[in-house]
């Protein structure tokens, strides 16, 4: 027996439907997202959240709400489903679009960068200039950065032409040609740290979270030091166990 058309009920419960496989849909992304591409706490030197939320919510809106008003109880169930395969493709392509920005603008390398650190992302380098990088950095990677560490070149015309390039908005760290493994230069990293009492003079109000930090390196609060750290959003602070281990990141201004 053929169906009649679609009731209001029936349009409700496309909506329903519908919203219901955009939540889980956009779920699984932010899992990605979140526990992948930008874990903890890279999401927030990036302010990546607002952006995703605002990409996401817009497609779990708009496709319930046209699947609402295409289901007319008076449609033809052949039109409806051509209606409908039209929304979900639009969808799709609005999501795949808003991943992808996502995706290439993901937090690809925390460098020591001359006295700093530096979180650098996919878009701000130049797929050509990975073949510069040692071999085993010459991949960018998708489960949040990598920590390494950068020089600086020693031919004068190379000094000059980073510096332009800094000064255009390319910082050092963007460049693979001078990127290092990170334990190569923790002595250096070392030695421009500066002491964790000069933070806590300054910032007394991230005590609590600079003595955790401290616990879970089994190292007391004194013996911890830091490093500003940047982003194109935001400044942040490394700190340090000895050696130069990173162990936390903290949303305090570090230059002082």
């Amino acid at each position: 027996m053929e169906k009649g058309p679609p009731t209001s009920a029936d349009r409700l419960r496309a909506a329903g439907i519908h919203l219901a496989v955009c939540v889980v849909v956009a779920a699984l992304v932010a899992l990605v997202v979140f526990l992948c591409w930008y874990p903890a706490p890279f999401a927030d030197l990036t302010h990546v959240t607002p952006i995703f939320l605002m990409l996401v919510g817009i497609d779990i809106v708009v496709g319930p709400a046209l699947t609402l008003v295409v289901a007319k109880p008076t449609k033809p169930r052949a039109e409806l489903l051509r209606d409908l395969s039209v929304i979900a493709l639009l969808q799709l392509g609005a999501l795949a679009y808003g991943v992808h920005s996502v995706a290439s603008a993901r937090p690809v390398a925390l460098a020591f960068e001359v006295d700093l650190f530096r979180l650098v992302t996919a878009n701000e380098i130049d797929d050509a200039s990975l073949a510069e990088a040692p071999a085993a950095l010459r991949e960018l990677p998708w489960r949040g950065p990598r920590l390494m560490a950068v020089v600086k070149p020693d031919d004068p015309s190379e000094q000059l032409r980073t510096i332009d390039l800094g000064l255009a908005g390319v910082p050092l760290a963007a460049l693979p040609k001078y990127w290092r493994d990170y334990a190569s230069l923790a002595d250096e990293v070392w030695r421009k740290s500066k002491p964790v009492a000069l933070l806590l003079e300054k910032h007394p109000q991230v005590a609590a979270d600079v003595q955790a930090a401290a616990a879970a390196a089994g190292q007391p609060v004194s013996a911890l030091r830091f490093l500003p750290l940047l982003s194109r959003q935001a400044s942040w602070v490394t700190l340090m166990a000895p050696g130069a281990k990173v162990v936390g990141h903290l949303p305090v201004d570090g230059f002082f």
